[in-house]
């Protein structure tokens, strides 16, 4: 089917589109002719799928664009404005570095940048600028370029949320403090979602539980390549469950700047986690919780992870969002992204041709 739009009629002509390609190019087409509101943008330009919750604070990495190279250390980075940017690594050779232009390289055996808004921290405290936020329900942005290799089949981009900021790493912790869910895109070319209560102990689930899926179907995550995630987590079912969505922008070229028309997403997955389906890890010792639990507070914090390699990140952001107010950017979410089975050679399986704005999808060097 052919849409031909104006400010005036819409026609319709005859061509094959599937039910979802046509209801993306369709919102597309009304929007173009003034008929649909134009999505919600971040600062930096990037799609937002929820809104952000009225009364809440976003965090942006605006503030590493200042001109100033520095390394983050443990007290924190002085021109970040909330105060919330949070060296947690593991060890004094762990480097995250701010170039001044906007992005942040993070390197090492167990390099952690935390965003903690909370009044916690094992050791002294960076100077906090703005009161606490729970980020309960949360849409997380950000754009990482895979520098070297060296690191295990499970590093490589990761951004957790829920987290506590006391059970990561650094000396004077609380392991019990974890509770959070991480998206990834692994080093070894599969995504998966990592589901940790207890440090360090974890459990993944992508398309079942216990197992990673394919994302490069046949390859490992480039290195030198921009890659966007997305990934929202919050409650449904009157605050009982988690929903967790993950998305990927392969295609934008962030290189010299923000992606244009707000990022070229796909939905890698989507799951419910009731606790049943997705138990978590070891929890022995620590009070209050239990492995068949969905993790339902949001404990004020995020974090960006790798280990034994080097990786650059951009435009991140962190919202706090409301769930039950939609965008208006599509009547459901962009279409899921899935591997091919049984392809001697990578091959993709769309369930539609067009992203989120309506725009054919073309994947150039996959």
């Amino acid at each position: 089917m052919l849409l031909m739009a104006s400010r005036s009629r819409i026609r319709i002509r005859s061509a094959r589109l599937t039910r979802t390609g046509t209801a993306c190019l369709l919102v597309a087409l009304l929007r173009a002719a003034g008929l649909a509101a134009a999505p919600a943008l971040d600062g930096f330009g990037i799609l937002q799928f929820q809104p952000t919750r009225k009364g809440t604070l976003e965090w942006t990495s605006a503030h590493w664009g200042n001109g100033v190279a520095r390394l983050i250390k443990y007290s924190g980075d002085p021109y970040d404005p909330t105060g919330w940017s949070d060296n947690h690594s593991s060890g004094s050779g762990d480097s995250l570095y701010i170039d001044g232009k906007g992005t942040l390289l993070i390197n090492g055996g167990g390099p952690r940048f935390h965003i903690n808004s909370t009044n916690l921290y094992a050791g002294t405290a960076p100077v906090r600028k703005v009161p606490p936020q729970a980020y309960l329900n949360i849409e997380a942005t950000g754009y990482a370029r895979r520098m070297s290799a060296g690191g295990s089949a499970w590093d490589g981009m990761e951004i957790q949320v829920r987290t506590g900021p006391l059970a990561h790493a650094s000396a004077g912790g609380n392991v019990c403090d974890a509770t959070g869910y991480a998206s990834r895109f692994r080093d070894d070319g599969n995504w998966d979602w990592e589901k940790e209560l207890k440090h360090p102990d974890s459990k993944v689930y992508s398309t079942r539980a216990g197992a990673s899926a394919p994302l490069f179907p046949g390859k490992t995550v480039p290195i030198g390549k921009w890659i966007g995630m997305k990934f929202l987590a919050y409650n449904v079912d009157g605050g009982a469950h988690v929903r967790l969505e993950t998305y990927i922008d392969t295609v934008s070229d962030v290189g010299s700047g923000p992606p244009a028309d707000g990022g070229h997403w796909e939905k890698v997955g989507e799951m419910v986690d009731d606790g049943a389906d997705f138990p978590g890890g070891d929890v022995s010792g620590c009070p209050g919780l239990t492995q068949s639990m969905a993790i339902t507070e949001g404990h004020g914090t995020m974090l960006i992870r790798t280990d034994n390699e080097a990786c650059e990140w951009k435009f991140v952001s962190l919202r706090e969002i409301d769930p039950t107010v939609t965008t208006g950017l599509l009547p459901a979410r962009p279409p899921s992204l899935r591997a091919s089975p049984g392809q001697a050679a990578p091959e993709w399986l769309w369930e539609g041709r067009f992203d989120a704005r309506g725009r054919s999808r073309e994947i150039p060097g996959f």
